[in-house]
């Protein structure tokens, strides 16, 4: 008897083509054979076998126009994959406008005029993050000369890294200090790592609980603002029951909340320039408390 097999499921390369179709029909509204061959490097017959894979799972997302010579989405179109989801495919316009990706490495066609934050570019070597990822990665305890905030001259310190942070602007490390016995955070760009230390004691990633614990900061709107202006806020901000639940690592709260400019405990008059405030604010002060007494600011 004749067993019915299931359908095999698309290679890896063939999911990124019907992704990147997904994405084009999404945001660009249409695609065809050209697109997908110019993009992959692949034959006209198999990207007449991805598009007809693709009608296969969403037909009704797409329909051939002749005039144009090629598919264009549907009214109802629905995407099937998350790279299409608005936050991915925002992501990749400031990629791109931030030059950290060329027009050939992403998935996006047409791209709108777009406008960033000019921000400081790090001055940090390819090398040196290679050196502590693989510290991280292997448990090694690095020499480092480190010119902290709180000093005037640099530092020498023995350190083992155990992960990486980014504030928004700068990265950092996450590293046990053996001379502090405390896992403190260590800009990057500030660091100079001499070599690795051989016969240090093991340090477990599990032990640093700033690092391991989860917090929720709860965002709501300021209170001063109009019902109307709440109603955006909350929509903008995607809240439910009017808040916006925001995880994040304890480490990591001090640093979000700077990010956000709300790292201040005093609520601004003008709910115009705030338009969120923090509503568990006592908890937050003491998470923060609690965490940079072993990691103060550096």
């Amino acid at each position: 008897m004749d067993i019915e097999k299931e359908p095999a499921k698309p290679r890896w390369g063939q999911e990124r083509r019907l992704a990147f179709i997904d994405l084009r029909l999404q945001y660009d509204g249409k695609v065809n054979r050209k697109d997908l061959q110019g993009f992959f490097g692949i034959s006209i017959p198999q990207a007449s076998a991805d598009l007809d894979l693709y009608k296969q799972k969403a037909g009704s997302n797409l329909i051939y126009d002749g005039s144009a010579r090629a598919y264009v989405a549907e009214p109802d179109f629905s995407p099937i994959t998350g790279r299409s989801a608005a936050a991915s495919y925002l992501d990749e316009l400031y990629r791109l406008a931030s030059g950290l990706v060329s027009p050939d490495e992403t998935f996006v066609g047409f791209v709108p005029p777009i406008g960033v934050v000019a921000t400081p570019v790090r001055d940090i070597h390819a090398g040196e993050v290679a050196t502590l990822v693989r510290a991280i990665r292997d448990k090694k305890a690095l020499a480092v000369v480190y010119q902290s905030m709180n000093s005037d001259d640099p530092v020498e310190r023995v350190i083992t890294p155990h992960a990486l942070g980014f504030d928004g602007l700068r990265w950092h490390m996450r590293a046990w200090c053996h001379q502090r016995r405390a896992f403190r955070d260590f800009a990057i760009g500030r660091t100079e790592v001499v070599g690795e230390v051989e016969d240090m004691a093991t340090v477990d990633p599990a032990d640093d609980v700033g690092w391991t614990t989860t917090v929720e900061i709860i965002l709501v709107p300021h209170p001063k603002l109009s019902e109307s202006q709440r109603a955006a806020v909350m929509r903008d901000y995607g809240m439910k029951d009017g808040r916006y639940l925001l995880s994040c690592r304890k480490a990591m709260v001090f640093y979000t909340l700077r990010h956000l400019n709300l790292e201040s405990p005093v609520i601004q008059e003008r709910a115009a320039a705030q338009h969120v405030v923090v509503a568990n604010r006592s908890e937050v002060e003491r998470w923060m408390a609690e965490d940079r007494a072993l990691t103060p600011a550096t």
